[in-house]
């Protein structure tokens, strides 16, 4: 594949709507599909360009519907994105690819891996969810998630107010955005959040341009997924750390004994944005793949 890489590309899709897509990293690299967490969009991935060059990847990262340049597909599932995903590698010319998914992106990751086995060479999770449409699951979201999920669900009027308001902080006063977000975080993600902070409110602005989506995002993040995990084909890693304050670790667990072909990666001492410290052991290991064991060490590909 050889693509200019750019972050506001948009392809019009068999159905009319528009799919958003960034391209970072190596143009002529490996492809790796990279599906974005919630309250972010194709611009979560950013950070990791210029590790992806490093490797040789190229990083392929669209919007999901409603989020960013995409249109919207109310009531969609989460297995339903995989129809854009295969319209979008077709165009760009791409056979066989790896996928990533970070945080509500795991479930999209685990979707694609799903319906297109013969494309997927290998599947990341990083810190992702089981499924939410169980109630006992559903009581494990973080607070903030929970509440959030409750207005898409009860007061869409309410929960459009409180997306609009989120992204209106990013883009008019991102440094202090930023660090309202790192509170209740751990040590290393506050870090983060402090250090990127310009990098991190971009993302979310340009995410929540309409908050109708959002809401879409949020429904289909508890909705039942379309498949389950004991029906992901494939090698599937799951990199989750040990002090992560938004996905509890023990979800990685669950998806361990659920997937058949998964093996466990623990992260100590990080949290959830691992996604941006780890993110050039993922793709290092998602285009040099190993057979699936579970390991504890951070450091093993």
């Amino acid at each position: 594949m050889s693509h200019a890489s750019a972050v506001d590309h948009v392809l019009r899709l068999s159905s009319g709507r528009r799919l958003g897509y960034a391209v970072y990293g190596d143009p002529d690299g490996t492809p790796v599909l990279n599906c974005h967490g919630g309250l972010l969009g194709r611009l979560d991935v950013e950070l990791a360009d210029e590790d992806a060059r490093a490797l040789g990847v190229c990083i392929i990262s669209p919007d999901r519907p409603g989020i960013g340049l995409s249109d919207r597909a109310p009531g969609h599932a989460t297995v339903d994105w995989t129809d854009d995903v295969c319209q979008l590698v077709d165009q760009l010319g791409v056979d066989r690819f790896g996928v990533m998914g970070w945080s509500l992106g795991g479930q999209y990751a685990l979707g694609v891996a799903t319906r297109l086995p013969d494309r997927v060479t290998r599947t990341a999770v990083i810190a992702g969810c089981i499924p939410l449409d169980d109630p006992v699951a559903y009581s494990q979201l973080s607070g903030s998630d929970r509440h959030l999920a409750q207005l898409s669900t009860r007061a869409k009027p309410a929960a459009r107010a409180a997306f609009a308001t989120l992204a209106w902080l990013a883009r008019h006063q991102p440094k202090r955005f930023a660090k309202l977000s790192s509170r209740d975080v751990c040590p290393s993600d506050q870090a983060v959040f402090l250090a990127e902070w310009k990098w991190f409110s971009r993302a979310l602005a340009d995410a929540l341009q309409d908050p109708r989506g959002e809401v879409d995002d949020y429904l289909a993040m508890i909705a039942p997924w379309g498949f389950e995990p004991e029906d992901v084909i494939g090698p599937v890693d799951l990199w989750q750390a040990d002090d992560d304050t938004l996905v509890p670790a023990q979800w990685a667990v669950e998806l361990k004994r659920r997937i058949p072909q998964a093996r466990l990666i623990t992260i100590p001492g990080e949290g959830h944005l691992i996604a941006v410290t780890r993110r050039r052991q993922i793709m290092a290991a998602l285009i040099e793949p190993v057979e699936p064991v579970e390991s504890d060490d951070p450091d093993r590909p």
